[in-house]
């Protein structure tokens, strides 16, 4: 079977800021869009400051994957400033991110001679830096478009559930899909993070091969391409694909269109 992939679209929209700042659409793609907002803040007013401006679903900044913190920095960097993100060291817990894992003192995202003492955390010139979680600095909020449902439910039922969740057609929500490699690698992520081991994907088994419910998608497939014991559904684990009884219940992940 071929297989297409694309890559990510990462747009760079730059431009001077008006009275009040107007979020910067930095890096807008299927499954995340990350803006930068222009307000001079501390880290705790940046951390609230990411849903009370634009809403419940937004929050800092956190790195997902390799690219993250030289895309952050690319961002900020363009603006010749320094941008918080979500990571925070707290008493007895270390440096983590914010809903993510904990991160190393010897994390070569670091720049040199951090973190130095101080307990919040920025990117700037390509590296991650520490600074008094009182300065004010600009920060980069994010809205994930994979929302996690942790009931277990049939294939069938998982689709159907993904697709109320918006009544509008122009923007319906579909089980979890990709495009490419790094996708998948996010998806994968994501699913560490929501501490599940198998989900539902949006592939089915249909006229004798496997098409994507979401018609975004495509390519990535890598389930055989004739499903024995009647596997027609496709999911999602650490190693990959699966193709597993359409009857069986499993957790999953919506993907929610860009706006």
């Amino acid at each position: 079977m071929e297989n297409t992939c694309s890559q990510y679209l990462f747009l760079f929209l730059l431009s001077l800021s008006t009275s009040p700042p107007t979020p910067v659409a930095a890096s807008i793609d299927r499954l995340r869009t990350v803006l930068l907002l222009q307000y001079s803040v501390t880290w705790d007013q940046a951390k609230d400051g990411c849903r009370l401006k634009l809403g419940g679903n937004y929050e800092l900044a956190i790195q997902r994957n390799a690219l993250d913190i030289l895309y952050f920095s690319k961002i900020c960097n363009d603006l010749q400033t320094t941008c918080w993100v979500g990571l925070r060291e707290r008493q007895g817990i270390g440096w983590s991110w914010i809903n993510g894992p904990n991160i190393s003192r010897l994390d070569t995202n670091w720049s040199a001679g951090h973190p130095g003492g101080t307990n919040c955390g920025a990117v700037y010139n390509g590296k991650l830096v520490d600074h008094n979680c009182g300065k004010v600095l600009h920060y980069l909020c994010e809205y994930n478009h994979l929302v996690f449902v942790e009931e277990k439910k049939t294939w069938e039922e998982a689709l159907d559930h993904c697709r109320a969740l918006e009544p509008d057609a122009s923007k319906r929500t579909d089980l979890l899909s990709f495009r490419d490699e790094e996708e998948l690698s996010y998806a994968q992520g994501e699913m560490t993070r929501a501490q599940t081991e198998e989900v539902w994907i949006g592939l089915r088994w249909l006229a004798g091969r496997w098409l994507w419910m979401d018609r975004n998608a495509g390519g990535v497939i890598t389930l055989p391409e004739c499903p024995a014991n009647g596997n027609h559904c496709g999911t999602l684990s650490g190693g990959g694909q699966q193709a597993r009884s359409c009857v069986e219940k499993r957790r999953f992940f919506c993907l929610k269109q860009a706006n």
